[in-house]
């Protein structure tokens, strides 16, 4: 951690990066960092390829967050938060990363990622990248504001299912008590992020839910595209949908799966039980991410994805 503040405290522009459809801890590190380094005076960019999800248009700061970049500014250090690879990043953003010659540095918790940075803090046993981001402005001596709390204590609530899951430890309450000392609102993060729920993502999940296929302890469903247009719904109403089929009494592994294109298929992957793992499952599907939690993709949609999910839920 040290190297790393050093390195920041040695560069003048910084573009921050995270990865495509972004969620709650992506978004809650990216604007905690931006602020943070606005406070020693640095030159930053911050940069994904997707927008910001309407859940957190409540956060200060997220305009900060673009979608586009002059890529002829000189760049002296790109720092990547929470990407277990580059191409995380998506297509535009990965040729950056991996073709431009910046230094690199790469701050995630995934089990999976790659350490593709020039300098890699990866804490498999960190809560959230919120977590180890917060330690990063204590190493650079920032005194984190009410925003910069805010940002930081939503990536923490988000990637923990609100305190709920196992990668919660005895740093990561401290960490969130100290934001909350800080200014950190709580009640308001869950309210705007678990209490305020379009319509349409409500009518989104009903249809997952309508949809789900058990196979003994294991359970998955599906969206399809066609879906999203009826309802009117994002597709990042999504995120965090998988958990409604985790819920379920008796369920140990839960998948969603959802259609994107005619060709390209996304799934999500939970467990609650040491018997199986989400991000060795994930691998058979591009994917990865955490024993527990963990994403994949599918160069297949409709019926032919559904059924090549299924075979592998019973074989596993």
């Amino acid at each position: 951690m040290k190297r790393a503040a050093k390195k920041i405290l040695d560069s003048n522009s910084i573009l921050v990066v995270s990865h495509k459809r972004p969620d709650g801890d992506s978004i809650g590190s990216q604007i905690g960092l931006v602020l943070g380094l606005k406070k020693l005076k640095k030159k930053v960019d911050c940069l994904n390829e997707d927008p910001v999800p309407e859940m957190f248009s409540f956060l200060k700061g997220r305009e900060l967050i673009k979608t586009s970049f002059k890529t002829q500014k000189k760049t002296d250090l790109i720092v990547c938060l929470y990407i277990s690879n580059a191409e995380r990043a998506g297509d535009n953003l990965s040729s950056l990363i991996n073709g431009s010659g910046t230094f690199t540095i790469n701050i995630d918790h995934h089990v999976s990622n790659e350490m593709f940075g020039d300098f890699n803090i990866v804490d498999k046993d960190a809560s959230s990248t919120s977590e180890l981001v917060f330690k990063l402005l204590k190493a650079l001596r920032v005194d984190p504001d009410r925003q910069i709390a805010d940002a930081l204590l939503t990536g923490i609530v988000t990637d923990t299912g609100s305190f709920r899951y196992s990668n919660v430890s005895g740093i990561t309450l401290k960490t969130a008590a100290d934001l909350l000392d800080l200014g950190g609102d709580i009640s308001n993060i869950s309210t705007n992020v678990y209490m305020s729920k379009p319509l349409s993502k409500v009518r989104l999940a009903s249809k997952m839910l309508e949809r789900i296929e058990i196979i003994k302890d294991k359970a998955f469903s599906y969206l399809l595209k066609d879906d999203f247009i009826k309802l009117g719904a994002k597709m990042e109403y999504t995120d965090g949908l998988v958990n409604e089929i985790l819920n379920i009494d008796g369920i140990n592994f839960a998948v969603l799966l959802t259609e994107e294109s005619d060709s390209f298929s996304r799934m999500s992957f939970r467990s609650k039980s040491d018997k199986y793992d989400a991000n060795l499952f994930a691998g058979r599907f591009n994917g990865g991410g955490h024993k527990f939690a963990a994403g994949g993709r599918l160069n297949e949609a409709g019926i032919s994805s559904i059924k090549k999910l299924k075979r592998e839920l019973k074989g596993l």
